[in-house]
């Protein structure tokens, strides 16, 4: 999709709103890179393969003081690149688990960084759960690269690469 403005326009708006006009397609040009850079050709057994969820996760946590909202950015590490297309295939029941996991939280519960390790570590459980379920996938499996080694199958890392609470 190709968003034009007219170069006038553009001209007579005010500093504030031409600053997050040009954001705004920043932001949308990396995600139609990023989505393009994660997908399955590019995906090698016995290589390290990051897959991004997108978009990022926004939810509501609990506060009794207030509505807070937690946006989550979220990336897959794997060695097999048959779970990146597992991933991808079975996108709808992890991005509805991690809803409901990072839904579930109170604002005491991601504030510091060893409640937001104990997330992470709980995030990466539930996809793997997942992936056992619809896709036959375990961290137990093996698989192979082109040359015989064998490499851990699964997700291995759930990485959190924006993590902001408003």
């Amino acid at each position: 999709m190709k968003l034009a403005l007219h170069p006038t326009l553009f001209t007579q708006l005010g500093r504030a709103t031409q600053l997050v006009l040009l954001l705004m397609a920043a932001f949308c040009t990396n995600n139609v890179f990023a989505a393009g850079g994660g997908g399955a050709s590019a995906a090698t057994t016995g290589k390290v393969n990051y897959f991004p969820i997108e978009p990022a996760f926004v939810v509501n946590i609990q506060d009794n003081r207030s509505i807070r909202f937690m946006q989550i950015g979220v990336n897959l590490m794997t060695m097999d690149a048959e779970v990146v297309t597992a991933v991808q295939k079975h996108m709808a029941p992890i991005r509805h688990e991690l809803i409901m996991l990072f839904s579930s939280r109170e604002l005491s519960e991601v504030m510091s960084p060893p409640a937001r390790e104990v997330l992470r570590q709980e995030a990466l459980l539930k996809i793997q759960e997942v992936l056992g379920k619809y896709a036959d996938i375990s961290i137990s499996k093996k698989a192979k690269d082109p040359e015989g080694k064998e490499h851990p199958s699964s997700v291995q890392e759930v990485l959190f690469t924006s993590f902001v609470i408003q």
